[in-house]
């Protein structure tokens, strides 16, 4: 039987319930679910929007849903957010009315969060079992799967690791033979391609992204030898002289080394990915698989090349001896099943679809994303040395702190990042208003803690 949760048990969880909302038990010991067997029945999914690839989205989904009526009878309903905020509030709502999708997709940084609610099914042998079992997914990623082996609420769907794209043709034109291994030779490298009046800029910026900026303060600061939240979980450390000096790195592309598009203060991962995929920035970070189809289709194909991200601090030549190189996090994407399902059996048989051998090879075909299912991945990889590479980053990718107020945090660090980008934008950035901005929503994320 799941715990019953209060108002202020989400609230400290991380995910600020409405007022007035009132105390409710968040179903598990008296929900029942449908038998798969059974036709008729709908499924709700609630995934993120791909801005990237938004029309074979669609086409995929479509795919997907008239792939499982054929098998099952039954429907598949689909609901998208575009944001962390969008998906922190819908996660909001269903827990506190007990209704809402069946199937949340959430990125494995959000998964603690979830998890701290209550709301989600703790998945059994059996459960597991219906999915393909454990053996069918890279260990990697059910690292993020649960606070423990025993309370796991989250099955691998994609995975994500982070490396760097750079432009070979315009590192050859600029004299550079190698990608960067220190982030001081990154700016110097990025400088050196940078042609303001030719529209190329040496890497990009995209600070209105809800989910880019925390990931690239989060390397810096653990390059450096500081994390988000301290190692027992109990104290934020948002505001740092590590993580500081991570954000007024990051902007200082943009207000002290120009080597960045002026107008991408407004700018999403998606726009900085067209730049690079227009030949307009020589290097782009934190970069996925997903990239792969748009580059191949785009001015540079046949003209980029994949590297690690740099794992020396800025103006190093080596981390300090608390740091770590932190190249990537454990990224990916992961089904939950919501506690309140009456359709629990058909959805775990819809996840096991979606992490199918040849649905996994489909899907990273079109989107790039990384197989889980750890034969599909290792079988493109045998394939295909781009994907290999990011196949080996996963296998040293860091998990970030398993917390319920880490989706709390990466919706308070977006607001600093936005803050900030607007700043610039009207020239009005100073990097002494970097820390103000983190003790406050250090304040808030420590509020949270509990």
């Amino acid at each position: 039987m799941e715990r019953t949760f209060t108002r202020r048990d989400v609230l400290q969880a991380g995910i600020g319930l409405l007022a007035g909302t009132s105390v409710l038990s968040l179903v598990g010991c008296g929900s029942s679910t449908t038998s798969s067997s059974q036709s008729g029945q709908t499924v709700h999914v609630f995934i993120g929007y791909n801005s990237t690839y938004p029309t074979q989205q669609k086409q995929w989904m479509q795919s997907m849903a008239d792939q499982f009526k054929k098998q099952t009878g039954s429907t598949i309903a689909w609901d998208t957010y575009a944001t962390s905020s969008e998906e922190q509030t819908k996660l909001q709502t269903s827990i506190v009315s007990g209704t809402g999708p069946d199937i949340f997709l959430f990125g494995t940084t959000f998964v603690p969060t979830a998890q701290a609610t209550g709301g989600f099914a703790t998945l059994s042998t059996s459960d597991w079992n219906a999915v393909g079992g454990q053996n069918r997914y890279f260990s990697q990623q059910l690292t993020m799967a649960g606070s423990s082996p025993s309370q796991q609420i989250a099955i691998p769907f994609v995975m994500r690791p982070f490396v760097m794209v750079y432009n070979t043709d315009l590192f050859q034109k600029a004299g550079l033979s190698a990608a960067p291994t220190t982030w001081t030779d990154f700016v110097q490298y990025a400088q050196k391609m940078t042609d303001a009046a030719s529209g190329i800029y040496g890497t990009t910026l995209d600070p209105a992204d809800s989910f880019d900026p925390w990931k690239i303060w989060w390397m810096f600061s653990k390059q450096l030898g500081s994390d988000f939240l301290s190692s027992d979980l109990k104290t934020a450390q948002l505001n740092t002289p590590e993580a500081v000096q991570a954000v007024q790195f990051w902007f200082d592309w943009a207000a002290r080394y120009k080597i960045v598009d002026p107008g991408s203060m407004a700018w999403k991962a998606g726009d900085a990915a067209r730049a690079f995929a227009n030949g307009k920035a020589g290097m782009l970070i934190m970069t996925s698989t997903s990239i792969i189809p748009t580059l191949n289709k785009s001015a540079v194909a046949g003209k980029y090349a994949f590297a690690p991200m740099p794992g020396i601090p800025y103006g190093m030549t080596q981390r300090p001896a608390n740091g770590v190189p932190a190249e990537s996090i454990v990224s990916g994407d992961m089904f939950a099943i919501a506690s309140y399902t009456k359709v629990k059996d058909l959805a775990l048989q819809f996840i096991k679809q979606l992490t199918d051998y040849q649905n996994q090879i489909d899907y990273q075909t079109t989107f790039g994303d990384l197989p889980t299912n750890t034969q599909a991945a290792n079988d493109l990889a045998s394939k295909n040395p781009q994907i290999a590479a990011f196949v080996q980053a996963e296998q040293g990718a860091d998990p970030t702190p398993f917390s319920g107020v880490w989706g709390a945090l990466e919706v308070a660090l977006a607001g600093v990042s936005s803050k900030l980008a607007n700043e610039v934008a009207t020239n009005t950035y100073h990097p002494s208003d970097v820390k103000p901005l983190l003790d406050q929503a250090n304040q808030q994320i420590q509020s949270q803690i509990h």
